[in-house]
C-alpha cells in the first residue's frame, strides 16, 4: 500500500462517524519541499475552526504511525468552492449547481462552457448556458469533456 493510501485509510478512520468526509490526500514534491495535503469536506461548509482540528487530529495520528521520513509539511484545507467533479456521482450530485466544463473540441463555436447542470445520463449531462443574451441548451457525452467543476457565478 502507498503512502497516500495509508493516509486515505487512517483519515477515513479518523473521521469515521462524524459529519466529515475525504476528498482527496495527495502527496508531492514541489522545489525541494515535500506537502501531504488533506482535503476535507463538510457538507460544502468546511470551516477554518475544522480544518484546524482536523489538522490537529492528522498530525497527532501520522506522528505516532511515522509513514514518513522525510521532513514534509502537513496541509489540511476544504477542496474549494470550484472543486472538481471527478467522478460519476460527483457529478450527478452537482445537478442543479453551477459548473464549469471544458471539451475537447468545438462544440456551438466554443470549448469552455459556463452553466447549470441541468441533467446526468449514463452517458452525457446537459447543462444550460448563456451565449450572450441567449439561454441555451448543451448536451455533452462524458468522452467529451476534458475538465469538469463547480463555478461561482458573477
Amino acid at each position: 500500500m502507498n503512502l497516500v493510501s495509508k493516509v486515505k485509510e487512517i483519515a477515513l478512520e479518523k473521521i469515521k462517524d462524524t459529519e466529515y468526509s475525504l476528498y482527496d490526500v495527495e502527496y508531492v514534491k514541489e522545489g525541494t519541499e515535500y506537502f501531504l495535503r488533506i482535503y476535507f469536506d463538510k457538507n460544502g461548509n468546511l470551516s477554518l475552526d475544522d480544518c484546524v482540528f482536523l489538522s490537529e487530529i492528522m498530525a497527532e495520528e501520522l506522528d505516532n504511525k511515522d509513514l514518513i521520513s522525510d521532513k514534509y509539511y502537513l496541509e489540511v484545507s476544504s477542496p474549494g468552492i470550484e472543486r472538481e467533479l471527478r467522478n460519476i456521482e460527483e457529478i450527478q450530485e452537482s445537478i442543479g449547481k453551477y459548473i464549469y466544463v471544458k471539451t475537447y473540441e468545438k462544440h456551438n463555436n466554443q470549448k469552455e462552457f459556463y452553466g447549470d447542470l441541468k441533467s446526468v445520463g449514463d452517458e452525457n449531462i446537459t447543462i444550460e448556458y448563456r451565449d450572450k443574451a441567449r439561454i441555451k441548451t448543451i448536451t455533452l457525452g462524458y468522452k467529451q469533456i476534458a475538465k469538469i467543476r463547480l463555478a461561482v457565478k458573477f
